[in-house]
């Protein structure tokens, strides 16, 4: 194989970093980021001699006029692209009009979705050719070196008529044995801070989680157990950033990032001493943080750390299996407060034991928090979870759907509220978040230049026009 095409489809703004399936345009907090999984993959491929082109297509503003005039030009043997599950039945059209331009493409795909559901999305796209699960930094790359598709661990793929389901693949265990993603693939700008639209990337700095959260799918794409790089590694890769892309803003992605003490107040450590005067943000949480952790996060750079709240209730929380308590939420975020690091919050409602009184009390405890960002997420039935399967048993979601609306937009009721009442609550706590004085005026004493200004005015604009829709 000498030509891959790895591509994110033009078929709607997602963040598809398999755990993280989120659309963009609606969250206002969340800005585009780049398909790091696609560029780990090129990453492996070019190792092994194979010319790769990168193509983010909705971020490019590109439709499918350019992607089928790729197709032509670039000539590529086989095609990766990056799915979601709520935009999998439109990301299948890719493969449809690949197949369209060339019937000799092979078409792949890698997504959280194909862990579970890879026989039946075969069965249901026979436009597809294969599939990849589990972690798949180094399959295209051992695709691309052998004819014997039977060795390659981790695949699903169509032989003869039929489909066959290779062994899993392992997790990883040695992350630093993998190259760093192939940035130069990437017109780079393109990702950036939503406050100050300076370019960001994000990296990835452990994997695994051992909590049981029944919405999550961090144990299905990297197990139960942390596997982290070394500090070493990490600062290698945060160095060349700054030096061949001139990026200083990170987002460093773990399942969670604070998890071991230890390994956190050490690559700290290396970052501050490296000089390199680097800004980043991470998610947490609030039982796994502490005073010395904050000191030395920020005094390494982090601006913001991304708290999962979750609930305000302590039944609702032992619903979804959080695993943390709400005075935990409340002593890390006063925390984060006295040390200067700012927060973010993620409030998850529609759940199927919601009621009015629940879902006021989650907003109510948002607000008594205070953080300077809140995003309202809609829980999604990813398949996998013990979400999904909960509410199929329930008879809130049937077997085999996956609706195309996801976090911004409630897309099954709870056993208590409707979909419409859902969304009606939904945008009572944004305006009571988001239109508080000292909310407005807390935010606005933190603008550091007049282009953080510009859009924190467009951020409270969209919300405004979104709201009173």
């Amino acid at each position: 194989m000498k030509r891959v095409l790895l591509a994110v489809p033009p078929t709607g703004n997602f963040i598809r970093e398999d755990r993280c399936q989120t659309p963009i345009d609606k969250l206002k907090t969340v800005a585009p980021r780049p398909p790091i999984d696609l560029l780990y993959m090129a990453a492996g491929l070019e190792q092994k001699g194979v010319e790769c082109r990168v193509r983010d297509y909705p971020v490019l503003g590109w439709e499918w006029p350019e992607f089928k005039k790729e197709l032509a030009e670039f000539a590529p043997e086989m095609v990766i692209f990056s799915i979601t599950t709520p935009s999998l039945a439109a990301d299948m059209e890719a493969c449809t009009i690949t197949k369209e331009v060339n019937p000799s493409i092979i078409t792949a795909a890698k997504g959280a979705h194909f862990n579970t559901r890879d026989i039946k999305s075969m069965e249901a796209y026979p436009q597809l050719d294969l599939c990849f699960r589990g972690e798949y930094e180094f399959t295209p790359g051992e695709l691309a070196t052998t004819e014997d598709w039977s060795q390659v661990g981790g695949i699903t793929y169509r032989k003869d008529g039929k489909i066959i389901r290779n062994p899993d693949r392992g997790y990883i265990q040695d992350l630093d044995s993998i190259p760093y993603p192939a940035r130069h693939l990437v017109d780079n700008r393109h990702y950036y801070r939503p406050d100050t639209g300076q370019p960001q990337t994000n990296i990835i700095t452990n994997r695994g989680c051992p909590f049981q959260c029944i919405y999550c799918l961090s144990r299905q794409v990297a197990g139960t157990r942390m596997r982290a790089r070394s500090p070493e590694n990490i600062l290698g890769e945060i160095k060349s950033c700054v030096k061949e892309f001139g990026i200083r803003n990170f987002l460093f992605r773990s399942d969670t990032f604070t998890m071991d003490k230890k390994w956190t107040l050490e690559l700290c450590r290396q970052i501050k001493e490296s000089g390199l005067n680097i800004h980043w943000t991470c998610n947490s949480r609030v039982d796994t943080i502490d005073e010395d952790r904050l000191h030395a996060m920020k005094e390494a750079g982090c601006w913001l750390i991304a708290f999962g709240i979750e609930a305000g209730t302590e039944e609702m929380l032992t619903h979804l299996k959080k695993g943390a308590h709400l005075e935990q939420a409340r002593k890390a975020l006063q925390l984060c407060k006295e040390v200067g690091v700012r927060t973010s919050i993620y409030l998850l409602i529609g759940a199927p034991w919601e009621t009015e009184e629940t879902f006021m009390k989650t907003v109510d405890f948002g607000l008594e928090l205070d953080p300077d960002f809140v995003e309202f997420f809609y829980i999604y039935p990813f398949p996998g979870t013990e979400y999904h399967d909960e509410a199929v048993k329930l008879g809130l979601l049937p077997e085999d759907f996956f609706p195309e609306e996801a976090y911004d937009s409630p897309v099954i009721p709870s056993l208590h509220l409707s979909i419409e009442q859902l969304a009606h609550l939904r945008k009572k706590a944004i305006r009571r978040f988001l239109l508080r004085p000292s909310y407005i005026w807390h935010t606005l004493r933190q603008v550091r230049s007049p282009k953080e200004v510009i859009n924190y005015i467009k951020y409270g604009i969209e919300q405004l026009i979104q709201l009173s829709k």
